[in-house]
């Protein structure tokens, strides 16, 4: 049994909401944070032990989700958009 097994569970996408947008190719929509919100911006000497990489992981997961639930409450009062839809600036 792993310590982080089914941990990022809630991140799972559905397969249908997937293949709605597989093809949508669309330009200038900004850099892809959700990677390297924190990474990038802590020193190396930091990150050197396994555990910290985990824990800066963990943080930089409940930052990412903090910005998108901004998007989410744009969407809430925006009545012709979809709820669903996550491709607002």
């Amino acid at each position: 049994m792993s310590l982080y097994k089914d941990l990022y569970k809630y991140k799972l996408i559905k397969k249908y909401n997937l293949t709605k947008s597989m093809n949508d190719l669309r330009r200038n929509e900004g850099r892809d944070y959700s990677k390297d919100l924190l990474k990038n911006s802590l020193s190396k000497h930091i990150q050197r032990k396994d555990i910290m990489r985990d824990f800066i992981g963990f943080i930089q997961d409940v930052f990412v989700e903090n910005v998108k639930a901004v998007t989410k409450l744009k969407l809430f009062k925006a009545f012709a958009m979809p709820k669903d839809y996550h491709k607002v600036k």
